[in-house]
C-alpha cells in the first residue's frame, strides 16, 4: 500500500481547518441555523389565520420572536423597523410572533403604541409549543427563512438581509 502524499493531506487539512474556522465565525456571530423552519399556523391581531407555507410564498420571511416585557425586544424596534421599510414588497415579509405571557388585548395596546407596522402574530395556545419547536432561549430571537423553508440566520438581531436580497 502507497502512502499518502503530504502535500494531499496539507490540503485536506487546511480545508478542514477553513470549515471549521467559518463556523466558529458564524455561531460567534450568533448565525446558527436549524436545516427547515418548521411550520406554524397562527393567527394575525385580527384573527385570521396565517401560516408559514404562505409568508414564504412571498419570499424570504423574518420572523421576530418577542415579547412586549422584553427590554431588548423593544430596544431593537428601530432596527425591526428600517428592515421592513427597506424591504417589505422587495422580497420580504416580517412577521413579529408574540411568545411572552400577555394577553392579544396587551399585545394590540403594544403594537399601537410603538407604531409597529408589520405583521404581528399572537396565538395564547400556541407560545409553549413554538418555544419548543423553534427552541428559543431569549427574546428576542431572529429567524430569516428562505422561500424553501431553509434557515439562512438565527441569532438575536437583524441580519444584514442585503447578502439575501438585492438592494434598491
Amino acid at each position: 500500500m502507497k502512502p499518502r502524499s503530504t502535500g494531499a493531506l496539507q490540503l485536506a487539512a487546511a480545508a478542514l481547518l477553513r470549515a471549521v474556522l467559518l463556523a466558529t465565525a458564524m455561531h460567534a456571530a450568533g448565525a446558527t441555523a436549524a436545516p427547515r423552519a418548521p411550520g406554524f399556523t397562527l393567527p394575525d391581531l385580527d384573527g385570521n389565520l396565517v401560516t408559514l407555507r404562505q409568508l414564504r410564498r412571498k419570499g424570504y420571511v423574518l420572523l421576530v420572536f418577542w415579547s412586549t416585557q422584553c427590554p431588548y425586544c423593544h430596544a431593537m424596534i428601530p432596527d425591526f423597523k428600517r428592515a421592513y421599510r427597506d424591504y417589505d414588497g422587495r422580497g420580504l415579509t416580517m412577521a413579529a410572533v408574540d411568545v411572552g405571557t400577555e394577553d392579544v388585548n396587551s399585545v394590540q395596546a403594544y403594537v399601537m403604541e410603538n407604531d409597529l407596522p408589520y405583521l404581528v402574530l399572537n396565538d395564547a395556545r400556541s407560545k409553549q409549543q413554538l418555544i419548543r419547536t423553534y427552541h428559543l432561549r431569549g427574546t428576542p430571537t431572529v429567524v430569516l427563512v428562505a422561500p424553501d423553508g431553509e434557515v439562512e440566520f438565527r441569532g438575536h438581531r437583524v441580519p444584514d438581509l442585503s447578502i439575501w436580497l438585492p438592494p434598491d
